[in-house]
């Protein structure tokens, strides 16, 4: 029996997947296409969100010709980031499953059957996929490797998540987890995969499952040498502002909750 024949019943229930994009008016609707053949045989009752923001190329005039009765076109004409335009999916999503893969789909959507299968066997509040995962496979490059793992590190003193990696772009929440946290969100950047699950374990929804992975950087990434170098430490660094952000906002939420608990009344005692 596989994980997906566990509970099938949950297959019923609609499954809303949010697919980020920027400028990939080469493949996007070959990858629109990948996508919906991979969730199409699995889902009785799904929707497919394509949320594109700042694009400048041929992606929105693509968008627009493509028709799917399934699926639906968000077009953003600023830049926002790929956390403001996830941000804006959970609020249109309509389904008791929520998932986001990014567009370029390095990350192939067969992964996605897996991840529900994972839930529904686990009863998780969120699978993500893991770069760490020992059934990844994983074509990485070494300094990327590196500066993930001390991040990784510094993120488990820091925000008590007991994940491995959070920056995968590939998460399946349950409807409530994001109900609770999508008025919280701000951060727009790469640091909104941490903040995402940081809010989620503050409120309450700490069973976090990882998963295994395929993925080849190398056979999508264009960057070599000095350009892919010098995007690292960019994206680093923005990374590690959008975390210093994120730790500031956690605090502050355990302090509200802390002095909200201290405010209650204590229970009545009754002299005999």
């Amino acid at each position: 029996m596989s994980l997906l024949e566990l509970k099938p019943t949950q297959h019923q229930q609609k499954l809303s997947v949010l697919v980020p994009v920027h400028n990939l008016g080469d493949s996007i609707l070959e990858n629109i296409q990948l996508l919906i053949s991979e969730i199409e045989p699995y889902f009785q009752s799904y929707e497919v969100l394509i949320i594109s923001n700042g694009s400048t190329d041929e992606t929105n005039q693509k968008l627009r010709a493509f028709q799917h009765p399934k699926c639906r076109m968000i077009i953003i004409p600023e830049t926002i980031g790929k956390g403001n335009s996830i941000r804006r999916g959970f609020f249109e999503a309509q389904g008791e499953y929520i998932l986001f893969i990014d567009g370029g789909m390095e990350l192939h959507p067969r992964e996605i059957r897996i991840f529900f299968g994972l839930m529904s066997l686990y009863d998780a509040d969120i699978v993500l996929g893991s770069k760490r995962h020992p059934q990844s496979e994983i074509e990485y490059p070494l300094i990327r490797r590196f500066l993930s793992g001390i991040y990784q590190m510094m993120l488990r003193y820091f925000f008590d998540l007991d994940v491995t990696d959070t920056q995968v772009g590939l998460k399946l929440f349950k409807r409530k987890v994001v109900e609770d946290v999508r008025e919280l969100m701000e951060v727009g950047g790469y640091g909104f995969d941490l903040e995402v699950l940081a809010l989620a374990k503050l409120k309450g929804h700490g069973k976090m499952l990882e998963a295994p992975v395929r993925l080849d950087y190398f056979d999508k990434n264009r960057r070599r040498g000095l350009a892919e170098l010098l995007h690292v430490f960019r994206v680093g660094w923005s990374v590690m502002a959008d975390t210093m952000r994120v730790y500031r906002k956690v605090i502050h939420l355990r302090k509200e909750r802390a002095d909200w608990k201290s405010d209650q009344p204590g229970p009545i005692k009754i002299n005999r």
